[in-house]
């Protein structure tokens, strides 16, 4: 081989040399473009939702929530409480009493307890330290409806942006103690719309509920 033939070689290993690690920068962009951003940590934690006020368990593993750097996604399923099979909560500035009937509405309400080493007992909060500012307590009406069937399904997301019911917004999502009530509003009455489904009643002794420690 003279030496105009080996320049030629040269020339052209150059050149596909370059075309090499544009090719493989190309790729490398792509792939980083498609993968995208790293995708926000989730943690699924599941709970018994216990009885009226507190005792028994109504369903083993009936509550699930889900946490992300942007919020909790909750839901609740449990045997629907028969009419007349429970306690039934007096009226309130918001709702008439509850009376027994078909369907009956019942509301998911959520106390987050934004920083839970705050609360009296830390890791421990309960309805004392709702009013704590150290605690931000965030309090939502997650869902609400009427069911006449056998299973009573309340689902529901809180996000930042979310508009609590009272007090703190939502503020640390990942580490929160959060604390969920299923509220009996008892049977259908049209003049108490949409409060029926949308305020509280009740109080902690009439609330069906799962508790969530910080995570």
């Amino acid at each position: 081989m003279n030496i105009f033939s080996k320049r030629a070689v040269a020339r052209k290993s150059k050149v596909f040399s370059r075309k090499q690690n544009l090719l493989l920068l190309t790729v490398m962009v792509l792939t980083g473009l498609l993968a995208g951003p790293a995708s926000a940590e989730m943690t699924i934690q599941y709970a018994d939702v216990l009885g009226q006020g507190g005792m028994g368990t109504a369903a083993v593993n009936g509550a699930k929530l889900v946490r992300s750097d942007s919020g909790l996604v909750i839901s609740v399923r449990i045997p629907t409480p028969a009419p007349s099979s429970y306690n039934y909560p007096p009226a309130n500035p918001f709702n008439p009493a509850a009376i027994a009937g078909s369907p009956e509405a019942f509301t998911l309400w959520a106390f987050v307890f934004n920083y839970p080493d705050s609360c009296a007992i830390p890791g421990q909060c309960g309805p004392a330290d709702i009013a704590n500012p150290d605690v931000a307590t965030a309090i939502f009406n997650v869902a609400g409806h009427f069911v006449a069937g056998s299973v009573l399904q309340l689902n529901g997301n809180i996000t930042f942006q979310t508009e609590q019911f009272d007090k703190s917004p939502l503020l640390e999502p990942q580490t929160a103690e959060v604390h969920l009530a299923i509220a009996p509003h008892g049977a259908l009455q049209t003049g108490a719309l949409p409060n029926q489904i949308k305020t509280p009643i009740g109080n902690p002794s009439f609330w069906w509920p799962a508790l969530f420690p910080a995570n």
